[in-house]
């Protein structure tokens, strides 16, 4: 007999409870802030600081900044009520030990990382990451452009050309432990002009497989310092990030993040730069998707709070972006795509072999019902009740979803004699517009 051979026994229609939330970038609207809908971030030493910002600026920031050095264990207990109120977690990683020199760790230096050595603690943080479960924006080793930290690229016996096998194996690592939850924030030290950045990207950066977003760290100092190897001077906003914005932005199609910034009130008017950096944003940095302000105490008082002028500025901008999004997941980012479940369309044997192989085919549709296009689409495992079994070698490939359109995809089960019907959950993995993985369902 050709073509199908249809079991003699009628199955039940099969159903994949597949929870598909991928996600695309939010598009600017150049002409106001609030369309922009850029989010708002900020760093303060303890989450229990938390609402006191929140209170003083009249407005919940979406997302918290915290560190961790390699060596920490993960404030899971603290960072959790962070995240259950809705915050997403913007976690800056560092491969050091806090208590040394800052530069000289041999221990940490790069190539030891691709080496293996640091592999327990990463798989460490991996799981841990992993188990938190809520989103986790995470910021390894940045500033690598920089001099004056173990990961640096020019010190601790360091080369630029150790950086990106680092970071690669820390990401892969990641990825083996199953932390899908993570999304990789790849953050340099703005650059001071145009070549500078165009170094730092051509040495620094690797790749888009390994990144999710760009992330950008740059302070205005004002007058802070007079040294005679550095002068600073007052800059704004724009004449802070403007280089660096404009070559990661033509080099890769992702979302930024401004991972740290802030302006002291010696030199210039703290209150008109925060006004000004937040009128810049839609027109001359549309790409940007968070703002994180360092709001301590540390080489000047960085805090909004540091003078009546500078945190009415704060708050009139706060007010201009309106309520804050505590939806505490990637929505919050970049809108879903409305993925419905896949449904079992046909089940059948293939041939004779399969018949009595009891290799159950089925073929399945995946349905999006949404206005964004879903991406990279691939089946992953499946789960199934009666002791039904799937073999169909995986990643079984769905590849891109277009909005309003269908996804097809078949699998294979081994049914054991006398089962007559089971259900399967099927697995995936997707990617958004900006490139992020995520496992799903996600329960």
């Amino acid at each position: 007999m050709s073509g199908r051979f249809r079991s003699i026994h009628p199955f039940l229609l099969l159903t994949a409870l597949v929870a598909l939330a991928l996600l695309a970038a939010l598009a600017g609207d150049s002409q106001a802030l609030a369309a922009q809908k850029v989010k708002v971030g900020v760093y303060v030493t303890d989450p229990a600081q938390l609402g006191s910002f929140e209170y003083q600026t009249d407005r919940s920031a979406e997302v918290y900044s915290y560190y961790h050095s390699i060596t920490d264990r993960f404030y899971a207990d603290g960072l959790r009520p962070v995240a259950a109120s809705g915050h997403i977690l913007l976690l800056s990683w560092e491969p050091w030990d806090r208590n040394a020199d800052p530069v000289n760790q041999p221990a940490y230096r790069l190539r030891y990382i691709t080496a293996g050595y640091h592999d327990e603690e990463i798989r460490r943080w991996a799981r841990d990451l992993r188990d938190f479960q809520y989103p986790v924006l995470l910021r390894p080793m940045s500033e690598m452009n920089g001099n004056w930290t173990s990961w640096s690229g020019t010190v601790n016996g360091n080369s630029p050309a150790d950086f990106i096998p680092a970071w690669r194996r820390i990401h892969d690592i990641f990825e083996q432990e199953g932390a899908t939850n993570v999304s990789w924030v790849w953050a340099p030290n703005r650059d001071g002009s145009v070549a500078d950045a165009v170094s730092t990207f051509d040495l620094y950066y690797p790749g888009d497989r390994y990144v999710d977003y760009i992330g950008l760290c740059g302070y205005n100092w004002g007058t802070l310092y007079n040294y005679s190897w550095w002068k600073s001077s007052w800059q704004s906003f724009e004449q802070v990030f403007a280089d660096s914005y404009d070559v990661m932005t033509s080099r890769t199609s992702k979302p930024v993040i401004i991972t740290e910034t802030a302006s002291p009130e010696v030199g210039g008017s703290k209150a008109q730069w925060i006004t000004d950096a937040f009128t810049a944003l839609p027109a001359r940095f549309p790409r940007v998707r968070v703002i994180t302000w360092f709001n301590i105490q540390k080489e000047t008082d960085w805090r909004v709070q540091s003078s009546a002028s500078s945190l009415l500025a704060f708050r009139q901008q706060m007010w201009k972006l309106g309520p804050a999004d505590m939806s505490g997941n990637y929505a919050s980012l970049c809108p879903r795509p409305a993925m419905a479940p896949a449904w079992g369309l046909t089940a059948y044997w293939a041939n004779y072999s399969d018949y009595y192989a009891r290799r159950l085919s089925v073929d399945f549709e995946i349905r999006n019902f949404g206005a964004i296009d879903a991406y990279n689409l691939r089946m992953t495992g499946s789960v199934c009740t009666n002791g039904v079994q799937m073999v169909s070698p995986v990643p079984q490939w769905v590849g891109t979803v277009p909005a309003f359109r269908k996804g097809y995809f078949t699998l294979v089960y081994y049914v054991p004699s006398g089962v007559t019907s089971f259900w399967a959950t099927n697995y995936a993995v997707g990617e958004n517009g900006c490139g992020v993985a995520f496992i799903y369902p996600n329960y």
